[in-house]
């Protein structure tokens, strides 16, 4: 309900979102008008924060492709929905986002072209040329892994295409995934995509960035944090994920209870035990389809875990000390994969440590080396 007062607030204060957010917050559960976007890519600019650097090395210079790189829920998908907003105001260019999800490219486009499901990428291309004569064409393929992991499989055919269209300055690409685009990309030395186009590695949001993210939705709803050390601690304790700071945040919210509007160091703590916290850690021992790869990279946690760090050498060690010979291009990738994923952090001396110190909390240390050594038998068995 508006009374009188709120409505002249609204109708003549000059700032009558503001106002109208007042009213619902002092009405309605904060849950239900929560403003923070904790699944999925944002595609409200207000909910978008930081990457200023990334997005002006895309938006500020010619025409190029890119290959934009990094785990789930890291941001690729908002980056992408961000540069596709950002370029929309450009009267010379044209930028159409496609969430491909599997390994079908073109039926993918074309249907959203409203194109026949069998129109070949170069006819695609052609009509989008067709519509929009004279600016360029740049399309952002995201959730692209399946396609890269497919077209291993089978000799690159699309891929080809792909490059040859961007050699001609017919279209330029902007194309996301995780560990699939970085091995066609930079482990295949006969894959198309190799020097194809500048990789954007996706990883921590900038502090600055996550400060404001945790602080500036909820200042709109005359909420805030007790004092700064508990906004210090959850990006800390996020290691700067910008989806676990949105999680973060909501489950302070729904911490509090009605009436409350200042989130204490209980909410928090409430929070950083949540189950929506721990779904979204959940997750890093599956990041390739190989599970030998996956084993690897358990054994590479684990071991992380018991020694706080680790590195290339040390896992050799490790390994070779069960009788295991290790190979240590399999350890590389490993590493280059956990490290894709915002699992660990490499260091400058050359070790690896936690990127995100919640994950490290969620093991037990009894648990851990019990797991370890059942891994390290399953692999030497291997």
């Amino acid at each position: 309900m508006v009374d009188s007062a709120s409505q002249t607030e609204w109708l003549i204060g000059g700032e009558a979102l503001q106002a109208l957010l007042r009213q619902l917050a002092a009405q309605l559960r904060i849950t239900r008008i929560s403003p923070y976007q904790t699944r999925g890519g944002v595609t409200r600019e207000g909910a978008f924060f930081g990457r200023a650097q990334l997005l002006a090395r895309v938006i500020n210079r010619e025409p190029a492709n890119y290959l934009v790189v990094g785990g789930r829920q890291l941001g690729k998908s908002s980056l992408l929905k961000a540069v596709q907003r950002r370029m929309a105001g450009h009267p010379h260019t044209v930028c159409h986002y496609v969430s491909l999800r599997d390994h079908r490219l073109a039926p993918r486009m074309a249907l959203q072209f409203g194109l026949s499901a069998d129109t070949p990428l170069e006819a695609i291309v052609d009509h989008l040329q067709a519509q929009y004569q004279g600016k360029r064409l740049v399309l952002l393929i995201d959730e692209a892994d399946l396609f890269f992991r497919d077209e291993s499989a089978n000799g690159y055919v699309q891929l080809s295409t792909l490059r040859a269209l961007s050699e001609e300055g017919r279209c330029w690409f902007m194309l996301a995934g995780f560990w699939d685009l970085y091995a066609t990309a930079v482990l295949d030395y006969q894959s198309p995509l190799r020097n194809f186009g500048e990789v954007l590695a996706i990883g921590g949001l900038e502090r600055a960035a996550c400060r404001e993210l945790a602080t500036e939705p909820l200042r709109k709803l005359r909420l805030g944090f007790d004092n700064e050390k508990l906004v210090d601690r959850l990006i800390d304790a996020s290691g700067q994920r910008a989806n676990l700071v949105a999680i973060l945040c909501q489950e302070c919210l729904e911490a509090l209870l009605p009436g409350e509007r200042v989130i204490e160091k209980r909410h928090l703590d409430q929070a950083l035990a949540s189950q929506a916290v721990q779904d979204a850690l959940a997750g890093w021992g599956r990041l390739s389809h190989d599970e030998a790869a996956c084993r690897l990279d358990r054994i590479v946690v684990y071991h992380t875990v018991q020694a706080g760090q680790t590195s290339l050498v040390t896992l050799a060690q490790l390994l070779q000390s069960h009788g295991i010979a290790g190979d240590a291009q399999a350890l590389r990738q490993s590493l280059a994969r956990l490290q894709l994923a915002y699992v660990l952090r490499k260091h400058e001396a050359g070790e690896y440590r936690f990127a995100i110190p919640l994950l490290q909390d969620q093991f037990e240390p009894t648990e851990v080396e019990l797991l370890l050594h059942q891994e390290l038998a399953v692999l030497g068995r291997a």
